[in-house]
Parts: structure tokens; sequence; C-alpha cells
């Protein structure tokens, strides 16, 4: 439970990657609205809308008009998750930076436990106590952890976790080579090679209501698995 007297942040930009969840924007607009004012003295919501081909964009931009808060930024084409998490970080404007996915799988009032740990780690992220999402995506996103762990080490419990709370400046500051599902566990690999300590939290993990998931999509899998290789080739051979 958040109260009005918990610690807040100084200032926070939290963004949702947005691809045809129009069933889902308002109610997690609604929670962000009613959360965020609660852990951030200054705030800024963005929804970041990656080509949908449903009615998300016009969705999007009837929540925000007229509220100062709420920001709707549109890809023209849909360009990938990664390419929604640069475009987040790069667009975010304020000291801290959390994201979320907006397909209402986590309680937005379970970053109070992450804002408490500010005051000491500078990445804060979350792992899933339990994954809901049925046993072949749980499959699947097994086995991509363990291939991203063999490459790059990261070694944390949960490397595809969308719910992340990370200082800004350290965000800006990587140069980040992917723009696929790879691309959050980039982030990761890049703030531990700046020697970043993360805090892991346990986070609740919800059944999806509405919409459908694209992350376990083949062709997602394997651009996130080619990616990742030719990252670590990079790495291994450029010393990038």
């Amino acid at each position: 439970m958040i109260t009005a007297v918990m610690k807040k942040l100084k200032s926070l930009s939290v963004f949702f990657p947005v691809y045809n969840e129009e069933a889902n924007l308002e109610v997690l607009v609604k929670q962000a609205l009613r959360v965020i004012p609660l852990l951030a003295h200054k705030y800024e919501i963005l929804i970041i809308n990656d080509g949908s081909t449903d009615d998300s964009l016009k969705i999007s931009e009837k929540l925000v008009s007229g509220n100062k808060f709420l920001k709707v930024i549109s890809h023209e084409f849909n360009n990938g998750y990664g390419e929604v998490l640069k475009t987040g970080i790069k667009k975010s404007q304020y000291e801290w930076i959390f994201w979320t996915d907006s397909d209402l799988q986590f309680d937005l009032s379970e970053l109070a436990n992450f804002v408490k740990e500010s005051d000491k780690y500078e990445a804060i992220i979350g792992y899933r106590k339990k994954r809901v999402e049925g046993f072949k995506r749980h499959l699947n996103a097994s086995l991509f952890g363990l291939y991203i762990n063999l490459l790059f080490r990261v070694n944390v419990r949960d490397i595809d976790c969308a719910f992340k709370l990370i200082k800004t400046n350290l965000l800006k500051e990587l140069r980040l080579s992917s723009g696929s599902a790879f691309t959050s566990a980039e982030i990761l690999y890049r703030l531990k090679k700046k020697s970043v300590k993360f805090k892991e939290i346990a986070v609740t993990h919800y059944p999806r209501l509405y919409g459908q998931a694209t992350g376990a999509k083949f062709r997602v899998i394997v651009k996130a698995c080619y990616e990742a290789l030719l990252t670590y080739l990079q790495i291994k051979f450029t010393l990038n």
C-alpha cells in the first residue's frame, strides 16, 4: 500500500511500450495517474506507440488530451521492442526512468518498493515471483535467459522482466547496438560493464486479460538471439 508519507523521488519519467494494446490502455493510464504522483514530486508519463494497427494510437491521444503529465510518442511503423526502449530513454527528461509493459501484467503500486531503494542503488530491477504466461512461453524465456547468460554473464534472476527503475544519466550514456527484445538484456549488460550494481526485487506477475502477447513469436525470438550474438561478436572483436 502506498501512503502520502512514503519516500518520493525528486523526478521520474515513466514510459509504456505499446503495440496493439487498445483494451488495456485506459486502465493502465488511470492506474499510472493514481500511483505515480505518490512516488515522485515531478513526473511525466510517456505512451510510446510502436506502429499499432488497432486503435491504440487513437485511444492514447484521447487519454493525453488536456493532461500536461501525459505525452504520446508514436513510431510510424512497428520497429520492435528495443527501439521503443531506446525512444523512451531518449525522450525521458527527469532524474529516474521507470518502464513496464502496457499489458497490465504488473501492479504499478509495487514500484513503491523500488523507490525505497533509490538512495542505495542506481539500478533497481524486478524479477517475477512466478511467471504466469504458460509453459511454452516460460520455456522460451528460460532458454533465452540461459543463452544470454552464456554470452554475457549478466546473472540476474529474470533478465527480461519489464519492471525496471534506473537512473536516467546511466541509461542515456549507453551505446546500445540492438533494437529487438534483446535490448533490455543489453542494457543490463552494459550497465554491469560500468560496474553498476543491481538491486533485484520480486514483483507479482498477473495473467494477461486482453490482447495478445507478441514477445513469444518465433521471428521475435530469432531476431533477439541474432542481435545478441552480433553484439557479443562486436564486443569480443572490437572491444566496444
